[in-house]
């Protein structure tokens, strides 16, 4: 069996409800619409990846570094250690976001970020957010490679999209290379309205996993795993 990156904490059962913890190697492309909790489950998998010895280079684009460790301490996540002792890189990338140019410097500032290459796992959060809507066929390729090398030399690469936010095409290959896929949204249940993630596609996984993973998320607190099921 390959090696299987924990994110194995006390206060939830998410390692157990995703086989276990995730393989090194994968390519897992988390999709949901605005509010749906991309965020929130990538940082709770940060969170997992940090307490269990793994390092981890977190780009961000809707966050400044005081940001989100203000977000990352409402989930009683606590990262400060980690960020001095720099298991934990934090690249925040918000300019982009009103800055029409600088988000078709994306890929190159992508490719060319050395701190991508020195920690276990890569989170870019929201890559949706950041890449110009229409991509040519080798922008498409130099994502897609990007992508595919660095997952090939072990590490675990994680990508959240809002598909309202990307072409088509582009959402196709990134599906396509995924060796995990999770898709959330937002559902009435009981009157009140709950979060669930999908596991669409799980390549490689060497534990028993759950289809549908309902959670909700309080302050506090951080993120919980629902025992009911979201239908």
């Amino acid at each position: 069996m390959g090696i299987l990156l924990k994110i194995k904490i006390p206060s939830d059962e998410l390692h157990r409800r995703l086989g276990g913890g995730i393989p090194a190697g994968s390519i897992l492309l988390v999709e949901g619409d605005r509010g749906t909790g991309k965020s929130i489950l990538c940082q709770r998998l940060l969170y997992g990846f940090l307490k269990n010895g793994h390092s981890v280079t977190y780009i961000s684009s809707q966050y400044t570094t005081p940001e989100f460790i203000n977000q990352m301490e409402a989930l009683n996540y606590d990262i400060i250690r980690d960020l001095i002792k720099r298991r934990l890189q934090f690249v925040s990338l918000y300019p982009l976001l009103v800055n029409v140019s600088e988000r078709k410097k994306f890929l190159s500032r992508l490719v060319s970020e050395p701190r991508i290459w020195k920690t276990e796992v890569v989170v870019i959060d929201t890559i949706s957010s950041l890449l110009p809507r229409e991509l040519n066929e080798g922008d498409v390729k130099s994502l897609s490679s990007h992508l595919k090398r660095l997952s090939s030399i072990g590490k675990v690469v994680t990508l959240t999209v809002n598909p309202d936010e990307m072409n088509g095409r582009v959402l196709n290959v990134l599906e396509e290379i995924s060796s995990i896929l999770i898709r959330l949204n937002v559902k009435t249940f009981g009157g009140d309205l709950k979060n669930s993630a999908t596991v669409v596609k799980y390549n490689n996984a060497q534990g028993v996993f759950q289809k549908i993973i309902p959670f909700r998320v309080e302050p506090g607190v951080g993120f919980i795993v629902e025992i009911a099921s979201v239908v």
